[in-house]
């Protein structure tokens, strides 16, 4: 695979939307349940020190920020986990749960000299209703005996970027003065900023920290050309006459999501240190970490109208609704008919499961009947090869270490060697490329590259490679949500009949 002409690996560029993107609402399962869906999955050690490991999930996606009246909060009656095998199996051995609560004040019904806040308000962030969480290191880690360990207890959730006035008069972060001062700063200047995003860092009994809220949705993505039965751009199809000529757009600009961030030390990972930190061995698993992250819920939901806050009552024990961890295994390896499965199992049963999928990616069928590759003259015994089996997709995944590929084993997983920096895939973070608004990879480059180059380094399919806000270069490197008022998708419609581009 190694040898493929140029020109076969210009092919790659066809899956760029497909294969690895976010997986945003990408099975059917969880269109009835945004709170399940959790599109990206973050695992990184700190550079140089290796002294911490930096985990982010996000979920409930494809938020407009100016969108509703409640806005973007917490899911209560979930659990979000982040687990974390070791060497080569991908059995718990340390799990961080993340559960959230909100709450409201309640009051009576509406009168004429009531004052602000409390349950009558129309909107959340008046009601004085509080969004807290707890973390909970989960019973069976390493060197845990004495059961689940809570590392911190109720502590505040990062609130929304909801505009100028609720800066002022919720979160006060300046004066405010109404409609009859004369002054308009207080509807057109916003405070919310990162100082202010920074005082909801909690901190955590074990010296790690944690932070959850909305924030900006940190991937980018041609998804609209995706959607039109992979209908990319002739910049990521090596400019063949026969593709679309309209720019490629990122389609979670302006967008917000739910994210959980957690900055763990690596004492609580490998309590003996890390297994020859700092210097990298081919044939060693030792220093190998294996996360993905799970939500789950009680298995019976009743509708509860006294729960004022999701209307159901949960009962029975918890069961996994949502998983998460390499770009996209579920939206664009696994079959549509498979996807709710793959939100309902485990890693460790992934090779009798969706083994196929891997050896075999459809989305190579796919190119051929799209007419891709014929359009770049690749031979029909490339394509052959193409079509698998490909192990080769296996062992870069797998890091290229001697992990079997056998359930227990090999999943879908984000695998890193502790003991090395981190760079995909050997882990995934966010940010840390050559400028701000850049991740340290092109995620879809390296995995499109592998998958239809056998070579992670082929350098194919770029897309869209700048977020729409800057990263942050610390904890909790997620850029902040965009301002509900004067950001995000919302527009003047004008004209109201839309008018198609054309796109010469």
């Amino acid at each position: 695979m190694k040898h493929l002409s140029k020109r076969i690996l210009a092919a790659a560029l066809l899956t760029a939307g497909t294969t690895y993107a976010s997986s945003h609402r990408e099975a059917l399962a969880v269109l009835n349940e945004p709170c399940a869906d959790n599109t990206d999955t973050y695992a990184w050690v700190s550079p140089k020190s290796h002294d911490k490991l930096y985990l982010v999930m996000n979920f409930n996606p494809l938020h407009e920020p100016g969108q509703g009246n409640q806005g973007l909060r917490a899911c209560n009656g979930y659990r979000y986990e982040f687990h974390i095998g070791k060497g080569t199996s991908l059995k718990d051995r340390i799990v961080y749960r993340v559960e959230f609560t909100n709450n409201i004040p309640l009051a009576k019904a509406p009168g004429p000299n009531d004052p602000l806040g409390g349950g009558n308000e129309l909107l959340w962030q008046i009601t004085g209703g509080t969004e807290t969480m707890t973390v909970t290191r989960v019973a069976g880690s390493d060197f845990q005996t004495e059961g689940d360990v809570v590392l911190a207890k109720d502590v505040n959730v990062l609130p929304n970027n909801h505009g100028p006035q609720t800066d002022r008069l919720v979160y006060k972060l300046g004066a405010f003065q109404g409609y009859d001062s004369g002054n308009a700063s207080s509807r057109d200047t916003g405070l919310y900023n990162q100082d202010f995003v920074d005082t909801y860092i909690q901190k955590l009994s074990n010296g790690g920290r944690v932070i959850a809220g909305q924030f900006d949705d940190p991937y980018q993505l041609d998804e609209k050309g995706i959607f039109d039965l992979v209908n990319l751009g002739a910049s990521d199809l090596g400019g063949i006459p026969g593709a679309r000529k309209a720019p490629i757009r990122d389609v979670f600009t302006g967008f917000n999501i739910f994210s959980i961030a957690l900055e763990i030390p690596m004492a609580d990972v490998f309590p003996q240190g890390i297994p020859h930190d700092g210097v990298g061995l081919a044939t060693s698993t030792d220093s190998l970490l294996r996360v993905w992250s799970s939500i789950s819920r009680q298995a019976t939901q009743t509708v509860d109208a006294s729960n004022i806050i999701t209307g159901y009552k949960g009962s029975g024990n918890y069961v996994q609704v949502g998983r998460n961890a390499l770009p996209l295994f579920n939206a664009g390896l696994v079959g549509t008919q498979r996807q709710t499965q793959y939100l309902r199992s485990n890693p460790m049963t992934d090779v009798s499961n969706f083994g196929n999928d891997i050896l075999y990616p459809v989305l190579v069928r796919d190119a051929d009947a799209l007419g891709i590759y014929k359009a770049l003259g690749v031979p029909a015994s490339a394509i052959t090869t193409l079509r698998g089996p490909r192990l080769d997709i296996i062992n870069v995944i797998n890091l290229g270490r001697p992990i079997p590929i056998a359930d227990g084993s090999t999943g879908d997983v984000i695998t890193i060697d502790a003991a090395l920096d981190s760079q995909f895939p050997n882990g995934r973070m966010i940010g840390g490329g050559t400028s701000p608004n850049r991740n340290q990879v092109n995620v879809n480059s390296v995995l499109i590259s592998l998958i239809v180059a056998g070579d992670p380094a082929a350098g194919l399919a770029k897309g869209v490679e700048v977020n729409d806000k800057d990263y942050l270069n610390r904890f909790p490197f997620l850029a902040p949500a965009h301002q509900g008022l004067f950001q995000g998708h919302g527009g003047t419609n004008t004209p109201t009949t839309p008018v198609i581009p054309n796109p010469f």
